[in-house]
């Protein structure tokens, strides 16, 4: 395997890292930023928000849009660009379908009544060509304006290259979100938007943000060409800076983490005096990427007051003392985690409020939260009750409890300490932040009860002691074999938790159940 970790960040094969082979194949998308002149003064824009289910984005605020489909590059659509008819009917196509605005020629003839019933049969599974020959309907593409191109970077799941356009509501038609894969939508002003992305109630990916941000200030026909030319995005149309709600700003970096993460997030929170949280790649070429973003940060006259690490694993830790000295700056951690990451100060305890000045300025309050690690720390920004998580949760897996210091129950009332904050946003260590993160925490109590009660059930059901490897085998048959060696940590958190309990007891042969 090429070794990614030698090579410098841009030259690094796309995909190639020392732990994992090639990311998620790109595919081709379409979205558009539906604009009308609203009842009240000002213009308004159309924006959904994703189910939390949805795969991609869940929980997110976003505008109608999504991948292009095999069919839509031989869909008729006059004017287009040669090389761009997927793009343009993918974005009318799924325009109608998430909106059921219909941007094509000969609508004005049709009924509200009629558009919609054309709809639920697109959504059912008709072919939207046959559907705009049957009505006498024809796709023009000057409909579309062009608003530039974005890329999703290589830490995602799932990887778009992803056209946007902007487009007006025609007249005689309106915008309705019908639920499944939305769970809202409706229209509202780019300002409005951006006031609660600050807020936190809207978490926007970074092309969402610069529509709204560029469509608050600008008319439309202005403001195509601020939008056609973003900031902070490379040649390759990937974003270097992304900032889900405002004054939390998302770094992933390379790892050795546990498979199959890749990264270990870095936060910068505050807007004028910055905390980095949890710097945690070693290697040398992601350092310098780092480190030049923070350097930008300080082009615009915001400052690094101090590092923070919610605990001492080392794919949180492990640029913290060579930053420090770069930065001058300190590094915060509870004493727990201080005793184990030389250069780390000690002076961070339960309920200990850091402040950052700003424009927006920040308070962010540490709370103890062990389970995971002794002296593992949250960080909870008072004013949007979003929780810097660490290693509490991550998104789409459980976390790995090691014995000793993995200790369920402990674990148990971190979690339900965090639910009775309450937590909002969720940011975990691992994966793309969580918008609901109550709905997270409680799954995961329930997936670790019902694992308990599962373990218990194992040891009730079998006629002597069980080995460890044999439990795995038994409760976790949902997981990879290549992690059983993983889950039996976890496992064994479990099996010490049901001994505590009095329901579980150790000899040379095994576990067993005492009751």
């Amino acid at each position: 395997m090429v070794d990614a970790v030698r090579l410098r960040r841009h030259e690094r094969p796309p995909g190639l890292h020392p732990l994992r082979s090639p990311s998620p194949k790109i595919r081709d998308a379409s979205a558009v930023i539906l604009v009308r002149h609203g009842e009240r003064p000002g213009r308004e824009v159309f924006w959904v928000r994703r189910g939390e289910r949805v795969g991609f984005g869940g929980g997110y605020y976003a505008f109608p849009g999504g991948k292009v489909d095999a069919a839509d590059a031989s869909t008729p659509i006059l004017a287009c660009p040669q090389g761009e008819e997927g793009f343009q009917v993918a974005a009318i196509r799924e325009t109608f379908e998430e909106a059921g605005v219909l941007l094509a020629r000969g609508t004005s003839r049709l009924t509200p009544e009629r558009l919609h019933a054309l709809r639920l049969e697109l959504l059912g599974g008709a072919s939207f060509a046959a559907l705009l020959e049957r009505e006498g309907l024809v796709l023009d593409a000057r409909a579309l304006i062009p608003a530039g191109r974005w890329m999703t970077p290589d830490i995602a799941p799932v990887r778009f290259d992803t056209r946007f356009y902007l487009a007006y509501l025609p007249e005689g038609q309106e915008a309705v979100v019908i639920p499944g894969e939305l769970s809202d939508g409706g229209w509202i002003r780019p300002a409005e938007a951006l006031a609660r992305w600050e807020a936190g109630t809207a978490l926007l990916h970074p092309p969402n943000h610069h529509a709204h941000a560029t469509l608050a200030g600008f008319g439309p026909e202005s403001a195509i060409p601020r939008l056609r030319n973003p900031p902070y995005v490379c040649e390759s149309h990937v974003v270097n800076r992304i900032e889900f709600q405002r004054g939390i700003l998302y770094y992933p970096l390379l790892t050795p983490t546990l498979p199959p993460a890749r990264h270990t997030n870095c936060y910068v929170v505050g807007t004028g005096e910055l905390a980095v949280i949890d710097p945690g790649t070693p290697y040398p070429d992601e350092q310098a990427w780092f480190l030049e973003r923070l350097r930008e940060l300080q082009g615009e006259g915001r400052t690094v007051k101090c590092i923070l690490l919610t605990h001492y694993h080392a794919d949180h830790t492990g640029f913290a003392q060579a930053l420090s000295r770069e930065l001058d700056v300190p590094v915060w951690a509870s004493p727990a985690t201080a005793e184990r990451v030389p250069g780390a100060e000690g002076r961070l305890a339960d309920g200990q409020v850091i402040s950052l000045g700003g424009p927006m300025p920040m308070r962010l309050r540490c709370v103890l939260t062990e389970g995971h690690a002794r002296g593992h720390l949250c960080f909870l920004d008072e004013g949007s009750g979003a929780v810097i998580a660490g290693d509490m949760v991550a998104q789409g897996s459980s976390i790995v409890l090691d014995p000793p210091e993995g200790e369920l129950g402990t674990y148990l009332e971190s979690l339900r300490r965090l639910l009775r904050l309450p937590a909002k946003v969720l940011y975990p260590a691992h994966g793309f932040p969580i918008p609901d993160g109550a709905s997270l925490l409680e799954s995961y109590l329930s997936h670790r009860e019902d694992r308990l009660a599962a373990i218990r059930g194992a040891l009730r059901a079998a006629e002597g002691p069980v080995a460890l490897a044999a439990i795995v085998e038994r409760v976790y048959s949902d997981t990879p074999s290549f992690l059983h060696p993983v889950a039996e940590r976890s496992a064994l958190a479990s099996l010490l938790e049901l001994e505590r309990l009095g329901d579980a007891r150790q000899d040379a042969d095994g576990w067993a159940a005492t009751r």
